[in-house]
């Protein structure tokens, strides 16, 4: 539905303009995919993420295998032992339980202000790109049935990304 919606205020916008004009209209597309797999601070960010949640889930294992330990221990004990060990075994299961949904809820928040961040900054980068060169318009090339290479700014793009990224 976004696609159709931005095609036709494409279409809509070109057929307002006026034939001299028109002529004089620069477009450009970017391939956003791709653009993201190759900028440099992605792949970072990606790999930090990724250390993070593996430590996270040696943590989880551990709890993991206590309760499972919990668990053995419990079949093996009397009556009033086994009460307390089943106390402490479903406060253990909750523990999981909470480490499970704050570490889950504190990485999604974290990946998704890391994305904000960067689409801003590859936003940013698209504006002046644009300005600087006098596009009118840049466009997902994701939206495009048919592109001409030469319209492809995909590539310059990475490149002042990447350079802006290493300063």
């Amino acid at each position: 539905m976004r696609k159709v919606l931005v095609i036709l205020i494409i279409v809509l916008f070109c057929s307002w303009v006026s034939p001299g004009y028109a002529q004089e209209l620069n477009l450009g597309f970017v391939n956003l995919k791709k653009v993201l797999d190759e900028y440099e601070k992605v792949k970072e960010g990606e790999g930090q993420l990724f250390k993070e949640a593996e430590e996270k889930n040696n943590q989880r294992e551990k709890l993991v295998k206590e309760i499972k330990n919990l668990r053995e221990k419990l079949d093996l004990l009397k009556d009033k032992r086994k009460e307390k060990k089943q106390r402490e075994l479903e406060e253990k299961v909750k523990k999981l339980q909470d480490f499970t949904y704050e570490t889950r809820a504190d990485l999604r928040q974290r990946r998704d202000e890391k994305f904000r961040e960067i689409m801003k900054e590859v936003k940013d980068v698209l504006e002046e790109y644009g300005q600087s060169r006098n596009y009118n318009i840049i466009i997902d090339d994701t939206l495009l049935l048919y592109k001409d290479s030469n319209l492809d700014v995909t590539e310059d793009v990475i490149k002042i990304l990447n350079q802006r990224y290493k300063e």
